[in-house]
């Protein structure tokens, strides 16, 4: 008379989970999610690395229009309006371009404030300056400030030294234009020591200044201390004047060929 309840009792009992198998399941989600979050987290550095390299390949065409219409490079020119980014922007007006996704504006950012970019920020210029020459523009980009024509105040180096025409291009698949930086432009030399910070600029090198861990094979946060000729983890997208992108590891940005009479070193400083 009794032996259907004791089959239900029994039944409801086979179905509670005992502790071990919920601490069983718990491990497994553990593992699944552990073998999952890198995968995602290399998919989306893998979308940032191509939403970058779209940026500076549209980058690199409107300095070709630039240079087609003009006859010329830009001229150095520290005006909002005669900034290179208003002049690349005329041409390639989208300004998301100006963002490489790994490197957003930060949160953080004061309206009268200035401040360096890193390997996970970007530059930015005061909103409320109203002749400051990065006024409302931020960046992840860089010009390599070798691409300057002779027009305006030069700054840095010789006219010699500055490709200001078509014609003066020596090396066009390895005269970088723009590049990932930590600052709007750079001057580079085959001298300069490389960073040793690889996440924020702490350096008098102009080399330094695109020396930054944003792409490749890096940990996030990049690595703050490199030792003396240790090898540069990490990488940059860079468009150079035939208008391709490429990424270039840390360690080879001084076989790129910067500026006019350019001679890359045998191995980098070290």
């Amino acid at each position: 008379m009794n032996e259907p309840h004791i089959k239900k009792r029994n039944i409801n009992r086979r179905a509670a989970f005992t502790l071990i198998e919920l601490l069983v399941v718990i491990a497994i989600i553990a593992i699944l999610a552990g073998l999952l979050l890198p995968a995602l987290s290399r998919a989306k550095m893998k979308a940032h690395n191509a939403a970058c390299r779209s940026n500076l390949r549209q980058m690199g065409l409107g300095f070709q229009m630039y240079l087609n219409d003009h006859g010329k490079t830009f001229a150095i020119a520290y005006s909002p309006d005669q900034f290179w980014m208003s002049k690349v922007l005329i041409n390639a007006p989208a300004n998301p371009l100006r963002i490489c996704p790994a490197a957003p504006v930060p949160a953080n950012r004061v309206a009268t404030d200035q401040g360096w970019g890193s390997a996970m920020a970007a530059w930015y210029g005061p909103l409320t300056t109203p002749l400051q020459w990065n006024t409302g523009f931020e960046g992840s980009y860089g010009m390599n400030g070798w691409m300057y024509s002779n027009d305006g105040n030069l700054g840095y180096g010789s006219e010699a030294m500055h490709f200001s025409k078509e014609g003066q291009f020596e090396q066009p698949t390895k005269n970088p234009v723009f590049a990932d930086c930590q600052w709007a432009d750079g001057w580079p030399e085959a001298t300069d020591l490389p960073a040793r910070n690889l996440l924020v600029y702490q350096s008098d090198s102009d080399m330094a200044r695109f020396c930054i861990a944003r792409h490749g094979s890096v940990r996030r946060p990049p690595p703050t201390l490199v030792l003396p000729g240790a090898p540069l983890p990490g990488g940059i997208n860079m468009v150079l004047v035939d208008g391709h992108v490429e990424a270039v590891k840390l360690g080879s940005l001084w076989q790129q060929y910067w500026h006019r009479g350019y001679a890359p070193p045998a191995t980098r400083p070290l």
